[in-house]
């Protein structure tokens, strides 16, 4: 990162809470009070019940009139209790019994929230996708504390296995307290995708040492600025979504809006599940933090750099002056903000109140709508969602949206009208690949796309109508359209996914194996789907499908990886790919290289170009040396300075800077120098420079050159009498004594660059080190 873009970043770094502000932390008070047992009956609903004596009113804990707990008719995955809390409560923990004196009773089970009713999302204990323990009895009481709790309404207790001698049996309690008592009171405000509102601060005399902004965020698009304070020159930042992640860029003045340096930092991911996100941004002087939900990153300023050029205002949920239009690349926020605090005052109090320190762009209001998409979850390669063709249509139109990270997978089959033929999508090497075969003509195959299994929302749809066929992906304007031989009619029904054991068609017989992932928004002709119809059993047919969530999740979410490593993921298994880093192992810890030119000496390599990993499995990445295997082994550091450096007389008006870029940055340099066996840091220095002409060389003014100066037991020999300026100066430095037994690998000399970009040193100089045999006299050594 640049000066300037520093000089920004140190604006940035104001941004913490003031103690005691209202907001970013709740009253010191407990919060473990049941929360369910109080309830009316009303509040508890379930998917089935055996009988009204075993319905879900009976659920509560350590109830023993009814049956003594709920029991559904069905003991299945598809199954359900549901409490409504009446209103948004925090949770803290969960207990579950069986059925009273009863053999029935669950072992293990899923957890799911909502707002609403509707797009459940899973709670996650420490990041397992796996549900939670039950109990190995009926009556006993397992206790789960939640860490950490979580705001909502609504919960769900689903059984995923249960007593093998019994049924399903469960009564449950839920542990917390009321979410606005905890936070005072709780307010919201609403962007529509259009909207913003920019609120401006009291300016005092003194800037405070530090800034904080804390809020929640549901957002209904990938895509969006929470956050945009401007400064004088361009100076700016932004806090934005994008993709599904947190992303804070800045643009350092140097050009104007809309283009940006490259992002400080990016957090999170999948944060357009329309669910609530918490947000902290604290910023001192020179260092910042961000926390999305529990995940936090801290980033640093460079020296020196200020504040003073930023502006005291702060615009939420876009860019007022970009607002409307079409070619800024960065887009609005649609969702919902709530105890939106910047330094302790409430904004959204303000925005109600229409303080004249508001300015509202657009549609702003003060209630949060609810989601109305109802996703569904395909759990497995044999999951699959039969539905049937909308009576009346004489034409193919299919529609619907999808996210997975793997990157094949039958999307839909279906056999068309009369069994004239097969169509078949998939998911082929995260490409969109659409076959039609019609009986007795030629396959008519389509492909579109590129990186579909990246866990983002993508929408395709389908349209046939006689001979004509066309398939759009992501709103593409421009449509592959094919001319089919013979008229396509539409099908009996259609399956997603997958297929059922005894469907036909060339479909059911991929190889590439179901789909998983997630769907929504699926039309059939002009009627869109219902899955709750769906669950209920009124239309189609399914099997291994969660409904009414999405149940996509991150495994590469915090990443453990090192060096540069890259993780990759499908919708079961993740892995890191160490490729071009250097490094090895299961997350890219150890290194692939000698630490040393004297490493190599001891394998008895002859001398040449090698990659070193002076600092091993240690931050700094390899650097390529050359090796001169000599009685003393001396290691040379390359640089650009080959071209020739013309520099002015004694009789000259100026000085002249020489500045080289290394093939290694200063951190490598210096890790290089003390594996000569000092530890003083690299310094500038100054020199006389020699210059040859026809003459023979002759003496300049002395002239600054930024080149390290190592004192101490190292003697260090500056540019010699005889250099000549198109000679390429080098740095060298003898290696270390041998480090041990020799090592076992096979090749570690490395003869590919593992790094493409390393950042240079900005110093220019030529260094010759060797061990001095005089101790230091403050060290000994």
């Amino acid at each position: 990162m640049g000066a300037a873009a520093g000089a920004v970043l140190g604006v940035l770094a104001l941004l913490s809470t003031q103690p005691g502000s209202p907001g970013v932390a709740g009253r010191p008070h407990s919060c473990d009070a049941p929360l369910a047992s109080g309830l009316p009956r009303p509040s508890f609903s379930s998917s089935s019940e055996l009988s009204s004596s075993h319905g879900p009113a009976f659920a509560s804990l350590n109830r023993r009139d009814g049956a003594g707990g709920w029991t559904p008719l069905v003991s299945n995955k598809h199954q359900w209790l549901q409490i409504d809390l009446g209103e948004r409560m925090k949770v803290t923990a969960v207990a579950t019994q069986g059925g009273y004196g009863s053999s029935n009773w669950v072992t293990s089970y899923l957890l799911m929230f909502s707002d609403s009713e509707k797009n459940w999302k899973q709670y996650r204990q420490e990041e397992s996708i796996w549900g939670f323990p039950g109990n190995t009895n009926a009556d006993s009481v397992v206790h789960h504390s939640l860490q950490p709790p979580f705001e909502a309404r609504f919960l769900r207790f689903l059984p995923l296995a249960w007593n093998p001698k019994g049924r399903i049996g469960m009564r449950v309690e839920v542990y917390g307290c009321a979410y606005h008592k905890w936070f005072y009171y709780s307010e919201v405000v609403h962007f529509d995708g259009k909207s913003s509102l920019l609120y401006t601060f009291h300016q005092k005399s003194t800037r405070p040492t530090k800034e904080v902004l804390s809020l929640k965020f549901k957002s209904r698009k990938r895509d969006g600025i929470l956050l945009h304070r401007q400064g004088r020159n361009g100076k700016c930042f932004i806090l934005e979504l994008a993709q599904g992640k947190l992303v804070l860029s800045l643009n350092s003045g140097e050009a104007n809006m809309p283009s940006f340096d490259a992002p400080v930092l990016s957090l999170g991911s999948l944060l357009d599940d329309q669910h609530w996100h918490s947000l902290l941004l604290e910023l001192h002087n020179t260092h910042g933090s961000l926390t999305v939900d529990k995940h936090a990153r801290l980033f640093q300023a460079q020296p020196g750099s200020s504040y003073l050029d930023l502006d005291y205002k702060i615009s939420f949920g876009g860019i007022p002056e970009h607002g409307n239009s079409s070619t800024f690349p960065h887009k609005n926020f649609d969702g919902c903000f709530e105890n939106l605090f910047y330094n302790g005052v409430d904004i959204t109090h303000l925005s109600k109140k229409h303080s004249s320190r508001i300015l509202f762009m657009g549609n702003v209001s003060f209630s949060c709508s609810q989601p109305q998409t109802v996703p569904v979850t395909f759990l497995s390669s044999r999951s699959y969602l039969a539905l049937p063709h909308t009576i009346g249509e004489d034409m193919v139109a299919i529609a619907f949206q999808f996210r997975t990270w793997n990157s094949s997978g039958m999307l839909l089959t279906s056999q068309l009208a009369h069994r004239s033929g097969d169509l078949v999508l998939v998911l082929s090497d995260g490409k969109l690949k659409l076959n039609v075969s019609p009986r007795g003509h030629p396959v008519k195959t389509i492909i579109a796309g590129g990186g579909l299994n990246d866990g983002q929302w993508h929408s395709v749809s389908l349209s046939a109508n006689g001979s004509q066929l066309s398939m759009k992906l992501d709103g593409d304007a421009a449509p592959a359209l094919h001319a089919l031989r013979g008229w396509m009619g539409p099908s009996d029904s259609y399956y997603f996914g997958g297929c059922p054991e005894n469907a036909s068609g060339s479909g059911c017989r991929s190889s590439l194996g179901g789909f998983q992932g997630c769907l929504r928004l699926i039309s059939i002709g002009d009627k869109a789907v219902d899955p709750i119809s769906i669950q209920q059993g009124a239309v189609g047919s399914f099997s291994d499908l969660q409904i009414d969530s999405c149940g996509i999740i991150d495994r590469c979410l915090p990443s453990y990886c090192e060096h540069g490593g890259k993780c990759s993921q499908s919708w079961a298994t993740f892995s890191w790919d160490c490729t071009h880093t250097g490094y090895t192992g299961a997350t890219c810890h150890s290194s692939l290289y000698e630490q040393s030119c004297e490493a190599h000496k001891y394998r008895e390599d002859s001398s040449g170009l090698y990659y070193i990993d002076s600092d091993g499995s240690g931050p700094l990445g390899p650097a390529l040396v050359y090796c001169n295997m000599t009685d003393t082994v001396w290691t040379s550091v390359q640089h650009n300075g080959s071209h020739l450096v013309r520099a002015k007389d004694s009789q000259g008006d100026s000085l002249q800077l020489v500045h080289f870029n290394y093939r290694a940055s200063m951190d490598q340099l210096q890790a290089i120098v003390n594996h000569a066996g000092t530890d003083f840091p690299l310094q500038e220095a100054q020199t006389s420079l020699k210059s040859w002409d026809e003459a023979g060389p002759r003496t300049l003014a002395p002239q600054r050159l930024r080149l390290p100066a190592l004192p101490g037991p190292l003697r260090t020999a500056l540019l010699p009498q005889s250099w000549t300026p198109t000679r390429a100066p080098e740095l060298r430095a003898p290696a270390a004594s041998p480090p041990g037994p020799a090592p076992t690998s096979s090749d570690r000399r490395g003869p590919r660059d593992p790094r493409t970009a390393h950042q240079p040193a900005r110093a220019g100089h030529l260094l010759t080190v060797q061990r001095d045999e005089r101790r230091h006299p403050s060290t000994g050594r």
